[in-house]
Formats: C-alpha cells, sequence, structure tokens
C-alpha cells in the first residue's frame, strides 16, 4: 500500500515537544489575563479593632473601638503605565510562545519529511539490491571460475569480488533499517504505519524561483515572526512622559466604625487620590529610557533575524539546484554506462580475455553509478524538503516542469541486466533460428507493473518464451495517454531481452460493419507504440454456429481494413477449420485471400492433447497451403475439456511438449507455437 508523504502530514500529531509548547501557549494565556486584570478597578479592604485615646473638648477619652473599610482602587499615570507594561511583557512572551510552538510545530513536520525520505531512499535501495545482488554472486561465482581454471589471475578475481562486496554491503541491513526507519516515522507521524506501507516519491521542480519570490514566505517564518512581535509590542512603550514617574491612583471607600459600649455605628465615605515619586526624578535632568533601547535592541535583532534567514534561503536555494545538476548529470552517466556494458557484451567473443575484464569493470560501474543516483535524488528531495517549511502549498518555481522518479526506474532497474545473469560459461545453446515461443497476455496489469515487471519477464524467459502477444482491457484503454510510459518502457524492455512485441486485439463484434470503425480507432490509438505486429484475435463462431458466408465475407472485409490502417504487419490466430486443404474448394476460401490482403502469418487453434493428432493434421494444413506461415497455439486453460487443454501440466512437462513438437513440425514448415494463456501459465 502506497502512503504519499502529504497524507502523513496532513494527519501528523503533536509529538511531546510540540505538546510541551502548546501547554507553554496556555501557561503564558493565564499570565496574560492576571496582567490584564491589573490594569483596571481593584477591590480592596480591611476590619481593625483596638484601643482607642482621643482628645476631646471634654478631655482625653479611653475607649475599645473597631472598624472596617471597603472600597475600589484605579492606578493613574506611572502606575497605569507600570501595568500595560507588565501587560505587554506577557503579551510579548505568550506571542513568542506560539511562535515557537508553530517553529517547534514546523520541525516536528520537517523531521517527518527527512525521515520519510531516509525511509524512500531505504526502499530505493532494498529495489537497487533486488537488481544486483543476483548480478553479484553471479559475477564472482564466474570470476572464480575462471580463476580456478586459470583463465584469470587471482589478483583480478580479488579485485572484482571486493568491489562487488562493497558495493552489495548496504544490502545486508536492509530489513533492520526499514524497521528502524518505521519506527522513527510512527514517532514523528503520531500513529502506526501499515506494515505494507511504501513511500512514495514526489516530483522534484526542474528550477525554483529566483530568491525574491521567496521573501514574502520569509516575513512568514516563526523565527521572524517572534522578533517582530516584540518590535510591534514595544513600540508604543517607547513614548514616555514625565508623568509616568509618579506613581498614583484614585480610590473610593466606605468606613465603619463602632465603639464598646455606644450603639450604633459611625463612618464616612472617602475618595483620594493619592501619588509617590522618587525625589530624583523631580530634578530637570533627561533620563535614559529603557523601553526606547529595548524596542531598539528588538529592532536590531529583528533584521538579523531577516538577513540570516535570507542568507540560509538563498544558500538553499543555490544547493537545489547543484543538486538537481548532478542528478541529471547521474542520469546521463548511468545511461552512458549501459550502453558500455551492451557494448561490451556485443564485443566479447572479439576481445576475448580483455573483453571479459573490460565487461566486469562495466557492470560493476553501471551497479554503482544506479546506486549513487538513488543517494542523489535523496540529497536533492532532502534540500526541497528545507525550503518546504517557507510554503505550506506550491513552492514559487519558474517552470511547471518536473523530475519524476518514475522516469528513471529504467536506470535504476537497468537494460539487459537480466542478461546479464546469463554468463558465456552457462549460456544455452544458440535458439534454432525463425522458432517463435508465444505467450498470449491478455492481462497486462502485472507486466506494466514496476514492482513486478522484472520478476515477470524473467518468469517468461525461464519458461522458453521469446514472443509476446499484449492485451490491454477497456480500463487501461480508456486510460492510455497516462499509461503511455509504462507501455513504451515494457516495450522497450521486453526488445532488449529478444522478445517479438505483437499488439493483441481481439472482439468479434469488429466483425460486423457497424462496429468495424471501433477497431480502426484502436488501431489509430495505439500507432505511436514499436510494436512488431498487430496480431488479430477475431472468432467467427463466437458470433453464432454455424457461420454462414456473409460472416466470411465481414470476416474478410475486417482484415482488409485493419491491414490498410495498421502501421504494423498483421496477423492473425484462428480456428484449424477454415486452413484445412478443402477450403481451396470452398465459396469463400480464407487462404485464399489473405496473400491479397498482405498477410501471410496465421496462427492455428488446434486445442488438444493427442500430439500424434496434432502434428497429422498440422502437416497437412502445412502442405495445403506452402504460400503462409503457420503458428501452432496450444491452451493451459483450466475451464476448457481435458482433451483440449495442457492445463495441470507443469513447466517442464510444457517444455517437453514444446520440444516434441519443435522436432515433428519445423522441417514440415511450422514457425513456432503459441499458449493461450500466460495468466494461467505454470511459472
Amino acid at each position: 500500500m502506497a502512503i504519499p508523504l502529504q497524507a502523513l502530514l496532513k494527519n501528523m500529531q503533536d509529538n511531546p515537544a510540540t505538546s510541551g509548547s502548546r501547554y507553554d501557549e496556555q501557561r503564558l494565556a493565564a499570565e496574560l489575563q492576571q496582567r490584564e486584570d491589573n490594569t483596571g478597578w481593584r477591590l480592596f479592604g480591611g476590619v481593625d479593632t483596638g484601643q482607642y485615646r482621643d482628645l476631646e473638648g471634654s478631655g482625653l477619652q479611653k475607649y475599645n473601638g473597631f472598624g472596617g473599610k471597603i472600597g475600589l482602587r484605579y492606578p493613574l499615570l506611572g502606575a497605569m503605565q507600570a501595568r500595560r507594561a507588565a501587560m505587554i511583557d506577557s503579551q510579548i512572551a505568550l506571542d513568542q510562545a506560539r511562535y515557537s510552538t508553530e517553529l517547534t510545530h514546523a520541525e516536528q513536520q520537517q523531521q517527518l519529511r527527512q525521515t520519510y525520505i531516509d525511509w524512500w531512499q531505504q526502499n530505493a535501495m532494498a529495489q537497487w539490491c533486488s537488481v544486483y545482488q543476483p548480478l553479484a554472486s553471479a559475477e564472482q561465482a564466474l570470476v572464480a571460475k575462471r580463476s580456478q581454471e586459470q583463465q584469470l589471475r587471482r589478483s583480478e578475481h580479488l579485485w572484482v569480488e571486493q568491489r562487488w562486496r562493497k558495493l552489495t554491503g548496504v544490502c545486508s541491513n536492509v530489513v533492520q533499517q526499514d524497521t528502524r526507519l518505521r519506527q522513527q516515522l510512527e514517532y514523528f507521524y503520531g500513529s502506526i504505519i501499515p506494515t505494507d506501507a511504501k513511500p512514495i516519491t514526489e516530483e522534484l521542480p526542474a528550477q525554483l524561483a529566483q530568491l525574491t519570490s521567496w521573501l514574502s514566505m520569509l516575513e512568514q517564518h516563526p523565527a521572524l515572526k517572534t522578533q517582530n512581535t516584540e518590535t510591534q509590542h514595544l513600540e508604543p512603550l517607547t513614548r514616555t512622559r514625565w508623568t509616568d514617574r509618579i506613581e498614583a491612583d484614585f480610590s473610593v471607600s466606605q468606613r465603619y466604625d463602632g465603639r464598646d459600649g455606644i450603639s450604633g455605628s459611625g463612618g464616612g465615605t472617602v475618595a483620594a487620590i493619592t501619588f509617590e515619586v522618587p525625589l530624583a526624578s523631580l530634578s530637570g535632568s533627561s533620563r535614559a529610557n529603557s523601553a526606547q533601547a529595548r524596542y531598539v535592541a528588538a529592532q536590531h535583532r529583528t533584521e538579523d533575524t531577516r538577513y540570516r534567514l535570507k542568507h540560509v534561503l538563498n544558500q538553499t536555494l543555490l544547493q537545489y539546484q547543484q543538486h538537481l545538476d548532478a542528478l541529471k548529470e547521474r542520469r546521463l552517466q548511468l545511461e552512458y554506462t549501459q550502453q558500455l556494458v551492451m557494448e561490451q557484451k556485443a564485443r566479447l567473443k572479439i576481445d576475448n580475455q580483455e573483453g571479459f575484464l573490460g565487461l566486469r569493470l562495466a557492470q560493476m560501474e553501471q551497479a554503482e553509478i544506479a546506486q549513487a543516483l538513488i543517494s542523489d535524488w535523496h540529497e536533492a528531495w532532502s534540500v526541497l524538503a528545507q525550503l518546504q517549511v517557507l510554503a505550506n502549498e506550491a513552492l514559487p518555481t519558474s517552470s511547471t516542469d518536473g523530475l519524476r522518479w518514475d522516469s528513471l526506474q529504467e536506470s535504476q532497474k537497468p537494460k539487459e541486466i537480466e542478461s546479464s545473469l546469463i554468463t558465456e560459461t552457462t549460456q544455452p545453446a544458440a535458439p534454432l533460428s525463425a522458432w517463435s515461443t508465444a505467450a498470449y497476455v491478455w492481462d497486462s496489469n502485472a507486466l506494466l507493473d514496476q514492482a513486478q515487471q522484472s520478476a515477470q519477464i524473467e518468469s517468461l524467459m525461464q519458461a522458453g518464451f521469446n514472443h509476446v502477444y499484449l492485451g490491454f482491457n477497456a480500463t487501461q484503454v480508456s486510460t492510455l495517454k497516462t499509461l503511455n510510459p509504462q507501455i513504451t518502457r515494457l516495450i522497450r524492455r521486453l526488445k532488449q531481452h529478444g522478445f517479438t512485441v505483437d499488439l493483441l486485439l481481439g472482439d468479434p463484434q469488429w466483425l460486423l460493419e457497424g462496429q468495424r470503425n471501433d477497431l480502426l480507432q484502436l488501431i489509430d490509438m495505439f500507432a505511436a507504440y514499436p510494436f512488431d505486429n498487430l496480431h488479430l484475435d477475431l472468432e467467427v463462431e463466437q458470433l453464432g454456429w454455424p457461420v454462414p458466408k456473409s460472416r466470411l465475407q465481414d470476416w474478410l472485409q475486417t482484415l482488409e481494413a485493419a491491414s490498410q490502417r495498421s502501421p504494423w504487419p498483421v496477423t492473425l490466430v484462428s480456428h484449424h477449420r477454415w486452413f484445412a486443404a478443402e477450403q481451396r474448394f470452398s465459396d469463400v476460401c480464407i487462404p485464399c485471400e489473405l496473400p491479397k490482403l498482405n498477410m501471410s502469418r496465421v496462427t492455428l487453434m488446434l486445442y488438444s492433447t493427442e500430439q500424434d493428432s496434432v502434428i497429422e493434421r498440422v502437416t497437412l494444413i502445412l502442405n495445403a497451403w506452402p504460400e503462409l506461415q503457420f503458428n501452432l497455439a496450444q491452451s493451459v486453460e483450466p475451464t476448457l475439456p481435458k482433451e483440449n487443454s495442457w492445463s495441470g501440466s507443469t513447466l517442464a512437462e510444457l517444455k517437453k511438449i514444446n520440444t516434441h513438437l519443435r522436432n515433428q513440425l519445423k522441417d514440415s514448415g511450422l514457425a513456432g507455437i503459441a499458449w493461450q494463456d500466460w495468466a494461467q501459465y505454470p511459472r
């Protein structure tokens, strides 16, 4: 299951560092509320009791008394300014805490991005190992054998072994590294990553915008906003007045008094203004303004932070472009090395011993560059991830072009790599010329799947196939533009492994005049692909039995239209009855008409497990139509009767059948055998 990076970022939960920062915000928000309360009215009060001595007209009066008061007080002048300054300090601290949380959250996102990128690199290296480890083993075994036979110096043998051992050393801990990175990713993500999850590569922009396009984003960086908020909040405190030195307040209170032995109570309402001021502040000399100095200091820190961020951004943009250039250069190096490997193989018989070592060196160079390509992509993507801290959405670019990793997949699964495993000491005898062993591939999904493609091609080769009839379902046809790179790449890879690749189309409805144009439109849609032939499966029997003459005429007309429209030679598959010798005397002779349509190759469907009967009937057809070239189709489909299908046979048994039919019929003119179909063929 593929899991994109953006999905992880979207659903990321706070880690302990981010959660702790959010609780700091709550604490500072509570402190700010307390400071705000101090700038308004305050309730005060008190009670007292004691022995009192008052002088009155009648003399000294002694008594025990008690009393109390309650009132409201409001700060004025310097007292209010001090409380507002304290509130601003709290506001600055709260805003800075919020931006600190943003920064911590951004750092968590960056750590998640980087871990994801590291995880991707590990997966890419695992794929590299799956391709090159078998080659390394085969190469080491080959040079060891050569060394034992004294056809290779021991120093050369050890040199090749050491180079491959160094290259494949990364493959020894692939599983452990994957486990470690998954655990790290789960920590930053805050949840479990499915065990079958795989990373998806993101496209790298081909050209990022210039520095000026990033400056507006730079202003939103949490580090710069932290400095800006202090400057903005301190600005009002820089406007000082002489009254700020006077601490004053206004109060309104109610007094209640009582005496022992006297009923009732006395009291009164009092309004008062109180103040205090240091005597030294009353002098006329000017005094330094601490708020002004703090404000200027904050401005300088803001400017310094802006410069540092701008410098780092500029350096990062340059680094990204350098990594991107290195990546493109590495891709070219790999293509050149692949070409070198192919040329070395072609000259192997000519150059002998020197060519043998040259091929070994070229293959090691190819493996090393393919490994370096993964590291180069990792480096470029890592630098891009640093830039994505600034941009929550799309990065500013000066071009819509991008570099996609899937366009380099062929570089990591190099051309001819599987055939490299077949060394000259283990090569089979040269195949018989002009003998085709074809597989009908109606379901091409597995072959188009990059993850399965190499294994599928290897299975086809091991089964002895050298010809593929490649089919596509309705869904694939509807998304043909999207599949274009995969189809082209698949055809190229198959041909590099020696396969003939034909486009397989089949629907009996196309025989009808009203639907014939559907076939022609399909041919037009596939016209740009480098197929070798167009193979048509148009079974006239599927429209009903018996088959009238008019339907045979429809068949010929459809073949004629396809032959005229197709950019490739057209071949067909048909039931053998239409090519029996007696057809030469029928009213509508299909084999007689095919050469007139520029068609000469036919695959005969003669499904039978009675090999002697098959050989006898095919021989008669071959002798009856020497102007045509025939292949024989056999089936392993489990839905057919047992006498018509080889279903249940092992791969070894089918190879024996292939060999027997070839030995019996090739000299009579049979060009090959085709199997229906690959999905049911034993591996």
